[in-house]
């Protein structure tokens, strides 16, 4: 009950009263299932019966009486159509509209998680989570549970329209009842934990044709195709069978309820009819008892329907209701600040641990307002990851990281975020419009300043070439475009956000020299003079930065302008003798043996 209680709680306002109203005309309409089987009964008892029993009795005068009642229930019939259809419509709007708020919910949830969350939990069960899960709820709310509710009130009145014509009548159909009821209870406590598997079957099929659609170069690349379809193969199997073993436990208890449901029929006509034949009972009671057993003998029937559609619906409820329930471990505190940011970062004693392994450890480092950082180390030396705790994608396990004075943990993440300008390293674009990309962060800004960020990231020299230009879609991920494009059009979006704060990670990592260094010139030339953050491996990149800085392991380990740290003849030393083309064999052998290339 608990699921189906917040599933329902996804009902708001006026469409609570209308799901009410819906499920009231369910009443209605059982009720006038009833009166048509009794206007019969009446025709048959005191209209048809005395016309037999006495002679006298008129053709016209019958056929005058019985004609108005036949109206009455053709009307009966009408209205019965309407209010079912009228009822279905309705229901179906509130649980799509249902549906649609806890969608909301769910994407907001998900967009709002760290880093953790998205590391543990695979793509493609969340997509499935957000689809095929939100569905079946969808269904349950709409449909299942009106029907249960219908069934259960038909029975009911079934039952008192029985007992007040024949309790031995109604006995005698009671008597074989408990058999379904314990059929379908056993039937639900099997088949549930089946649909359970099943979804999750669902949500592995899903990541591995999401994971081989966005990885479909690299499989065609190393020629794997054939192992990438075993895999689905054996995947697509799993699910087939737990398919199977769902439909196994179907046919071995559906025949025992369709078993029930048809003698519970039969019994009907035999004792109505015995009934009848010792006068406890009149004819008109028989064709109450034979029109309505199938009130009594459908829901009988469909309860096999019913526990399947329950336990499916419980089995995606929980899935989902596990995924809605999460925390998110990052997010604005109550009085969140929000004043305006001119760039001044300080990070005091940070240290930042994954699963037990230190992955930054005590960095200690002041960056004036307009200062340009450069940001150098070997692979998995904690570049990107100090990066991430300022923009606040990772909270800091010790320390503080501070930016104009303020711990970022007390600033609204929205206005945070938006005063940094990034340009991530692994490059992602959206299927849209090269300027609706450019313009991602800051959608609200002019033509005019998509292109002059375009320009200053050497972007407008490939994007005008564009069959139309900056109106060309680029594709998903930005297919058809060369690595060095993406990575100009990813720094373009970054230098549109025109922000106190600018984080280029390896950004021009895939462009020529010629390239980078038209891209320093054109950002140092930018009016609004940002702190720059630059993470690169080519000296290049950084050389004429205010400070460098060197991690190695997680740790700070040299620090300073381009000049001293040559003078140092540490890892930048050795990296630049490397890159320029003046190491030995012997420094090249070393380098790679410390992890510096």
């Amino acid at each position: 009950m608990r699921e189906v209680k917040w599933a329902f709680s996804f009902i708001k306002g006026k469409n609570v009263i209308l799901l009410i109203v819906t499920w009231l005309s369910g009443l209605v309409f059982t009720g006038l299932l009833t009166i048509e089987p009794m206007i019969i009964s009446h025709i048959v008892d005191d209209i048809l019966k005395p016309m037999f029993a006495d002679a006298s009795v008129k053709t016209e005068e019958v056929i005058a009486e019985v004609v108005p009642l036949l109206v009455l229930a053709l009307g009966i019939i009408i209205a019965r159509a309407a209010i079912k259809f009228w009822a279905n419509v309705q229901r179906d709007e509130v649980a799509y509209r249902a549906i649609v708020i806890l969608r909301k919910d769910i994407y907001e949830k998900v967009g709002a998680q760290s880093r953790n969350f998205f590391m543990k939990n695979r793509s493609g069960d969340l997509i499935n989570k957000c689809t095929g899960d939100l569905d079946m709820i969808r269904h349950f709310i709409a449909w299942v549970s009106y029907n249960i509710f219908e069934c259960v009130i038909m029975v009911i009145v079934v039952l008192t329209v029985f007992f007040s014509i024949s309790w031995e009548f109604t006995l005698c159909l009671l008597a074989i009842s408990p058999v379904a009821f314990l059929t379908a209870i056993r039937m639900g406590k099997v088949v549930r934990p089946i649909f359970g598997n099943a979804r999750a079957q669902l949500s592995r099929l899903n990541t591995m044709v999401q994971e081989n659609i966005s990885g479909n170069r690299v499989v065609r690349a190393f020629c794997r195709e054939e192992f990438e379809i075993g895999k689905f193969d054996a995947e697509n199997e799993k699910y087939y069978e737990l398919q199977l073993e769902g439909n196994r436990v179907w046919v071995k208890f559906a025949p025992i309820l369709e078993t029930v449901a048809n003698i519970m029929n039969t019994c009907a006509v035999i004792v109505g009819a015995l009934l009848c034949i010792f006068e406890r009972i009149t004819l008109g009671d028989l064709v109450i008892f034979t029109s309505l057993s199938w009130m009594l003998n459908q829901p009988m029937q469909q309860l096999g329907f019913f526990i399947n559609d329950l336990q499916r619906f419980m089995a995606s409820c929980e899935r989902v209701h596990e995924l809605y329930d999460m925390d998110t471990e990052i997010k604005s505190p109550e009085d969140a600040v929000t004043k305006e940011i001119t760039g001044e970062i300080t990070l005091k004693n940070v240290t930042l641990s994954y699963d037990g392994d230190e992955v930054l450890k005590d960095i200690n480092l002041h960056i004036p307002a307009g200062t340009t950082v450069g940001i150098m180390g070997a692979t998995g030396s904690g570049k990107t990851t100090l990066l991430n705790v300022i923009t606040r994608f990772i909270d800091v396990t010790k320390g503080s990281v501070l930016i104009d004075g303020v711990d970022v943990k007390k600033y609204n993440l929205q206005h945070l975020r938006r005063n940094i300008g990034i340009a991530l390293q692994d490059v992602f674009l959206f299927s849209d419009t090269a300027e609706s990309n450019i313009a991602y962060g800051v959608p609200e800004i002019d033509e005019a300043e998509v292109r002059k960020a375009a320009v200053d990231a050497d972007a407008d020299s490939f994007v005008s070439k564009l069959p139309e230009g900056y109106d060309t879609i680029v594709g998903e991920r930005g297919m058809g475009l060369s690595g060095g494009q993406k990575q100009r059009l990813a720094l373009a979006r970054a230098l549109a956000m025109n922000a106190p704060i600018l984080m280029l990670d390896d950004t021009t990592s895939a462009v020529d020299l010629e390239t980078e260094k038209y891209i320093q010139e054109r950002i140092a030339a930018r009016e609004k003079k940002a702190t720059k953050l630059i993470v690169a491996q080519r000296i290049t990149a950084v050389k004429n930065a205010d400070v460098i800085i060197v991690l190695e392991n997680g740790k700070i380990t040299e620090q300073g302008t381009h000049k001293e740290l040559l003078e140092k003849q540490g890892y930048y030393y050795k990296i630049y003798r490397i890159q320029q083309g003046l190491a030995g064999e012997e420094e090249m052998k070393a380098a790679l043996e410390g992890g510096a290339l």
